[in-house]
């Protein structure tokens, strides 16, 4: 099911982990990660889920920086930004055709 879950860490069993990033110590209370643990349960419903735009890395990012530990690296969701990027270039692309009035020909078939 999607949506945050609670796992020790490393044992999720659908991820693969690459490696443990170190990230600064939190000044949070444990009440206060508690509180910020229930507001992104809020915010980020397993419904929401979207594999380039909104996905675990995603998460992970602004729960490390709301805990003031500052941000995940870059290349830890460099796929899924560059995925983005493609995606929506592409949309545009589809979205100049159709607003064009383009329709393919006979010419254009790959056939």
């Amino acid at each position: 099911m999607p949506g945050i879950s609670c796992d020790e860490p490393r044992e999720h069993p659908q991820h693969n982990y690459r490696q443990t990033i170190e990230l600064k110590r939190t000044q949070l209370t444990a009440e206060q990660v508690a509180e910020l643990i229930s507001q992104l349960i809020e915010e980020y419903p397993g419904d929401d889920y979207d594999m380039l735009r909104r996905n675990c890395c995603h998460f992970a990012d602004d729960f490390s920086r709301r805990l003031g530990a500052g941000r995940i690296p870059g290349w830890v969701h460099r796929l899924a930004r560059l995925g983005a990027r493609v995606d929506t270039a592409l949309q545009v692309v589809a979205n100049r055709r159709l607003l064009s009035g383009f329709e393919p020909d006979e010419s254009d078939d790959d056939r």
